[in-house]
């Protein structure tokens, strides 16, 4: 069931085989096996793709809930005596990663050792069948896929600038003052165009289209203009708290800060919860309210 789940989520018998450590045609050789004991086809294959039928969907459909059925009853029995085990494979904002997730790490892989923790530094929209991701961290908005979604956290943004630039250009007051001001958006992974600015104007959201002569997909390249003077920026506050606690960046427009982003954990909707993905997840919440004390950053919910 399991080869037979992997199939027909990559579509392809060759790239299963090497997903799940097989020979090159054991992945093929398992399927006709079962689609012998069944006696029904589960799939058509051509020269280019795979396509189940209509047997082979019904099929899937109830192997998935019979599989989930069994992790869950396995994950229920032993929850209370078993440590959580086995791979995890998360997907993590690279920023977040780096700077906040990893060197929290070590105190987590002590706790559960039995968990093969393998992170995925990733700001685009999570591939959970092809990258094999058991999961994805999400700052801000959600990716539109059928997936599960269970908050974790709050992440305050703000926006900054070199004491050498506002020495330069001045301070802005209000979002209209930044007009006048060399603005560094962040690109969208998705779509490549520069994401607005958000600010909280009279408890109203306001936003604004950022602009420039200096524009970053990555917010680590972005952080390191900035901060040499290149501009002003807006971004989640763990990618520059550093430079701020040295004096590189400094928060201006504090008073219409714009509302905290929500973080998510989010997978597949057609999987149960696994025990390691739980405490992956409680771990995470731990670690958002022991950042935000330890940086000072209030928060605007």
């Amino acid at each position: 069931m399991r080869v037979f789940i992997r199939v027909a989520e990559r579509g392809n018998l060759t790239a299963t085989s090497s997903d799940l450590g097989l020979s090159r045609g054991g992945a093929s050789a398992i399927v006709s096996e079962l689609e012998k004991y069944l006696g029904v086809q589960l799939l058509e294959r051509t020269t280019r793709r795979l396509r189940l039928t209509e047997d082979g969907q019904h099929y899937l459909d109830q192997a998935r809930d019979i599989i989930a059925m069994v992790e869950g009853l396995e994950d229920e029995i032993g929850s209370s005596e078993r440590q959580p085990r086995g791979r995890l494979r998360i997907q993590v904002p690279s920023g977040l990663a780096r700077i906040v997730i990893a060197p929290a790490l070590p105190h987590f892989i002590d706790t559960y050792p039995q968990i093969q923790l393998e992170i995925l530094s990733r700001n685009n929209v999570p591939d959970f069948i092809g990258e094999r991701i058991d999961a994805a961290l999400v700052v801000g908005d959600l990716p539109e896929l059928d997936i599960v979604a269970r908050p974790v956290g709050k992440i305050p943004y703000l926006t900054v600038a070199a004491p050498s630039y506002l020495n330069r250009h001045g301070t802005p007051q209000a979002p209209e003052d930044l007009d006048g001001h060399c603005c560094i958006p962040l690109l969208s992974t998705a779509q490549g165009t520069p994401l607005p600015w958000r600010f909280r104007v009279q408890g109203q959201a306001v936003t604004f289209p950022a602009h420039g002569a200096l524009a970053f997909e990555a917010p680590e390249a972005a952080v390191a203009a900035a901060s040499r003077g290149a501009g002003i920026l807006q971004l989640a506050s763990y990618l520059v708290y550093d430079e701020i606690r040295s004096g590189r960046l400094v928060p201006i427009l504090e008073d219409i800060r714009p509302k905290a982003q929500d973080m998510h954990i989010v997978h597949q909707k057609h999987r149960l919860k696994p025990k390691k993905l739980r405490v992956f997840e409680e771990f995470i919440i731990d670690l958002n309210v022991q950042v935000r004390r330890k940086w000072g950053i209030r928060q605007v919910d």
